[in-house]
């Protein structure tokens, strides 16, 4: 005899009862050793919250910006909270804990470059680039770029240097007045022939409008590829104002100018997710390759870093080496000049040339590899 409808809708009734129960147990039990370890606990979780939005950066608030930028900082208090509940004989959320910090070690490499050394020196055939925020070459003295060699340069607060112009056969620069006498902007500058272009400065009030991006493509051996150069939204953040006011005692001033960072902070979060929006629509799904270089003004944990890694490869994880800080100022551990490229490259290395100091940038050196030709590219070789 087949069970009546009663029949199953008991079972399932009596089913609900015990998933509930067992659920609220559960809950119970949660927040009974929550209350017990509760710092170790945050520590935990603040460090899923944070691991989980740079792997992926599907929030773009600026609350989600301040999380993802402290992820080392969350990663460090996380390891203190699962040694300290492994030593509370809390071994279950301690394992947790520390599955929860092995995951989080590959995001590291955004940080921290290990590629293979023997890589540094295949430079047959290879496509040297530079990315340099040159600061208008304002303390511009003796540094010969000339040395670098490179094929692709790309500037941001880039002032017109003759030395500079006189390597190159081609470029695309574009420029506002910084100030009654000097113009700023993006340039780049390339030994192969331009076939496309496109620039923009963005809008900006009570600031100099020096952030943009240039787009162009050029004929690079027999192929035509995309190269972006792009300077997101600047801060002006000085973080060594909030250090002398601490050095001198000054309480109010430091917590003024911690304040003051705070805002800045939160302020460009919100206009660099619009602009790398704006960045992404040239950019991804083009069908030739891709070459995305630029000050940044974010950290390798952020949602625009995050974005980009979505559809790009950073050149610096894939073949830099050490830490790669590429700010030349307070707080100077940071690398917030990057380049990314799509997957028709192979990059051979990547690195941060701290000899060339008189910006408060350092440039970025990157060779590439073209894999293949792309489809687009072979169909208007066939033409010809």
């Amino acid at each position: 005899m087949l069970p009546s409808i009663h029949h199953y809708k008991s079972f399932l009734l009596q089913f609900c009862k015990e998933l509930s129960r067992g659920t609220f147990d559960g809950l119970k039990n949660a927040f009974y050793f929550f209350n017990q370890y509760p710092k170790a606990y945050s520590c935990l979780i603040y460090l899923f919250v944070s691991m989980s939005f740079c792997y992926h950066p599907i929030f773009n608030h600026w609350i989600a910006g301040f999380i993802m930028m402290s992820l080392p900082f969350a990663l460090i208090l996380a390891t203190f909270a699962f040694v300290y509940l492994w030593l509370k004989k809390q071994k279950m959320m301690a394992t947790i804990g520390i599955v929860w910090v092995l995951c989080a070690l590959p995001i590291l490499k955004r940080f921290v470059g290990i590629s293979n050394e023997k890589t540094q020196n295949i430079t047959t055939n290879s496509l040297n680039v530079l990315s340099f925020n040159s600061e208008s070459f304002s303390r511009f003295a003796d540094n010969n770029l000339t040395d670098l060699q490179a094929d692709i340069a790309c500037f941001q607060e880039y002032s017109p240097n003759q030395q500079i112009e006189n390597q190159y056969n081609n470029k695309v620069v574009k420029l506002t007045n910084f100030s009654a006498d000097r113009a700023v902007g993006l340039a780049i500058f390339t030994k192969y022939p331009i076939v496309k272009q496109y620039a923009k400065i963005w809008d900006r009030e009570n600031a100099p409008n020096i952030n943009g991006f240039i787009c162009m493509d050029i004929v690079y051996r027999n192929d035509t590829v995309r190269i972006v150069n792009t300077h997101l939204w600047s801060m002006g953040v000085r973080i060594n104002k909030a250090f002398d006011a601490f050095k001198q005692g000054d309480v109010k001033r430091f917590f003024f100018e911690i304040a003051d960072t705070m805002t800045r902070l939160k302020e460009g979060f919100n206009a660099r997710d619009e602009q790398v929006a704006e960045v992404e629509s040239y950019v991804v799904g083009s069908k030739y390759p891709v070459i995305i270089c630029g000050d940044f003004n974010e950290t390798p944990f952020s949602y625009t870093y995050g974005k980009l890694s979505l559809n790009f490869r950073n050149a610096f994880e894939e073949a830099g080496q050490g830490l790669g800080f590429t700010l030349n100022r307070h707080p100077y551990c940071v690398r917030i000049d990057q380049q990314f490229f799509s997957s028709d490259w192979q990059v051979q290395s990547c690195k941060t040339i701290p000899t060339i100091n008189f910006s408060d940038h350092f440039p970025v050196m990157a060779q590439y590899i073209l894999k293949k030709p792309s489809i687009a590219s072979m169909a208007l070789v066939a033409q010809r």
